[in-house]
């Protein structure tokens, strides 16, 4: 039996749900399992977003830029003849990402209305990167006037052509990224220069600055922000508001968690048998393991809101697919 066949196998067989001593809401709930196609001529596959209504996008190993929907792999390739890095996509289709030229991110680009077109830099800005669209067609990313120096941007649906550059506070923050925009058009922001800081971005301009007291937070959706904190000499995955405060903490730690926009968090976790294993927590209880592996050889999942959940081996090739069944 090939290492693929076997890992696919066990996706297909760990659907039990787990018993951590917490009552959840998803106990009566099924994960489907599935795998997207690779293009033609690839043999492994990355995903690297996804939204609701079947869309996905990332790459293949013969081809930059892939867009998968209704069970189909299209090529969407490189941007202006550049290797390109799709990192994101919306319910429309629309992905967007980023252009290397010479090792270097260089390019912001969305590819819509079935072509490529880079998005315009604020004015004195050399290089930029597209890194998070949600559905109403707002981009967020990065845009450097320096080597080192980086400012988030905001390609605003509303404004066609503008770009919005957002910095806290330029004489304190050299290094302003996105961890994600989300529906209601709030953006999650890392700044880091003389220290480090996150603050929350409504869609109407004002800033919150948040006291999270950590370094990890790993993703923004629907107003959760999941990261981890260190209690008690281990990590802990934890769940704030936009407010900062405390939500939940997760009973089992949740590596480079993801969050959906209702009460859904996956990632990847260590089994009692020390395999790592990719899980689904429902406000904040365990309650299936998706699949599992010796050595970890499965990248960051993704999920939507609609409940599916995506996840590829950088060993294997397999891009897998779980989509949530509830009875009742």
């Amino acid at each position: 039996m090939t290492r693929t066949t076997k890992i696919i196998l066990t996706a297909a067989l760990v659907f039990a749900g787990l018993s951590t001593g917490t009552a959840s809401a998803d106990t009566g709930c099924a994960w489907t399992p599935g795998t997207l196609p690779l293009p033609a001529g690839s043999t492994t596959g990355y995903i690297s977003g996804a939204a609701n209504g079947g869309w996905f996008v990332g790459s293949g190993s013969t081809t930059d830029g892939v867009r998968w929907h209704g069970g189909t792999a299209e090529v969407l390739g490189q941007a202006f003849g550049h290797q390109t890095m799709l990192k994101d996509i919306n319910a429309s289709g629309v992905s967007v990402g980023t252009t290397i030229v010479d090792s270097f991110e260089n390019g912001a680009v969305v590819h819509r209305n079935g072509r490529y077109e880079q998005l315009p830099l604020p004015q004195g800005y050399r290089a930029g990167r597209a890194k998070a669209i949600n559905d109403a067609g707002d981009i967020v990313g990065m845009a450097s006037r320096f080597a080192d120096t980086f400012e988030l941007v905001l390609w605003p649906a509303s404004a066609p052509g503008t770009a919005l550059v957002i910095n806290p506070d330029p004489a304190v923050y050299s290094y302003v990224s996105p961890v994600d925009i989300d529906e209601q058009g709030r953006i999650l922001i890392r700044a880091e220069g003389q220290r480090r800081a996150y603050f929350v971005r409504e869609a109407g301009g004002s800033l919150t600055e948040l006291s999270l007291k950590t370094d990890y937070v790993d993703a923004f959706r629907g107003g959760r922000i999941s990261g981890e904190v260190y209690e008690d000499g281990k990590f802990v995955t934890v769940e704030w508001d936009t407010a900062g405060q405390l939500v939940r903490r997760l009973d089992v730690r949740a590596r480079e968690s993801v969050v959906d926009s209702g009460t859904l968090t996956s990632g990847t976790y260590r089994t009692a048998d020390k395999q790592y294993a990719v899980g689904v927590w429902e406000n904040g209880a365990l309650t299936h393991t998706l699949l599992t592996d010796p050595d970890g050889a499965f990248g960051r999942p993704v999920v939507t809101d609609d409940g599916v959940i995506a996840v590829s081996y950088d060993y294997t090739g397999v891009i897998a697919t779980f989509t949530r069944r509830c009875s009742g």
